[in-house]
């Protein structure tokens, strides 16, 4: 599927809609630009591509995927099923139309070619709303978490029982010395 035209090409569509429908691969870009994804399937793509008289380009499209992450916690392949409404208003580089004339929650963009290029949007938009945490469903199911020498993962629950500076509130003997170091700062 297409994702990139010329502005010439879009002048045929201004008495009715651009139809979108179908997929794109930019996995490789993608894991190009995010080292922790694993795999991204083949993006699907549905909407449309609205010209009003060259001035001014609307895309309203719902874009699918599936993502491969790490688990936050072990490390092991998740997949993550992405739904993301995606609308964006293009303004080409002689349109008569102003930047101001749109409300802030619109996003508009004003094209600096002749061209109208989605796949950085496309991209973009999948980045922004790829989950901070993924768990595999045993980690979901399960409330113990890694632990080895010396050292437990804790839960937000169970780091918030817990005093501060963790076992003991001294806190780490070695640095006993710099506790007078702002002595006038305290409060």
């Amino acid at each position: 599927m297409k994702t990139k035209w010329a502005l010439n090409e879009l002048k045929k569509y201004q008495d009715h809609p651009l139809q979108l429908d179908g997929s794109v691969d930019f996995e490789e870009s993608l894991k190009s630009r995010d080292n922790e994804i694993i795999s991204v399937e083949s993006i699907g793509i549905k909407g449309t591509l609205v010209n009003e008289k060259n001035e001014v380009y609307y895309v309203d499209l719902v874009l699918t995927t599936l993502l491969t992450l790490p688990s936050s916690r072990s490390l092991e392949p998740v997949d993550v099923k992405l739904t993301i409404p995606f609308s964006e208003i293009y303004l080409p580089p002689d349109s008569n139309v102003s930047y101001e004339s749109f409300t802030e929650d619109e996003i508009v963009e004003e094209l600096t070619t002749d061209s109208l290029d989605l796949q950085k949007p496309i991209e973009d938009a999948i980045l922004t709303n790829k989950p901070t945490q993924v768990y595999t469903e045993e980690e979901r199911q399960s409330d113990t978490m890694p632990s080895g020498k010396d050292w437990d993962v804790l839960g937000e629950e169970q780091y918030h029982d817990q005093p501060h500076g963790g076992k003991d509130s001294e806190g780490d003997p070695r640095f006993a010395a710099l506790k007078d170091l702002f002595k006038d700062n305290d409060e």
